[in-house]
């Protein structure tokens, strides 16, 4: 969890814009597409946000990626990101990596 400017965010607020940054990278010998993935859970499993970003990427690349959120209520979360091969059959590229995550 970074700012706008790319800083980690050591404390998360109601109301603040919170990019949810990783590094994608393509190990195979040619440029792939993909689509990034980012879901929110609240503490009861119900989804608060959803969203992705398409991209290609070429041989041996790897770059930061991110997707903006402004969580409305306080409370625990579980922010969780993976990558698809698309949004029309999505496939898994990767396994999903989660974090909880608190906002005040």
């Amino acid at each position: 969890m970074v700012s706008l400017t790319g800083h980690e965010l050591t404390s998360l607020h109601v109301g603040q814009q919170i990019e949810v940054e990783s590094i994608i990278t393509n190990h195979a010998t040619s440029q792939k597409k993909f689509t990034y993935m980012v879901q929110v859970l609240n503490n009861k499993g119900q989804v608060e946000y959803f969203e992705g970003l398409s991209a290609s990427i070429l041989p041996n690349q790897s770059f930061t990626v991110s997707q903006s959120w402004t969580p409305k209520e306080s409370g625990q979360y579980t922010v969780q990101t993976f990558v698809w091969d698309g949004l029309l059959f999505p496939t898994p590229v990767t396994k999903v990596v989660q974090t909880q995550v608190t906002i005040e």
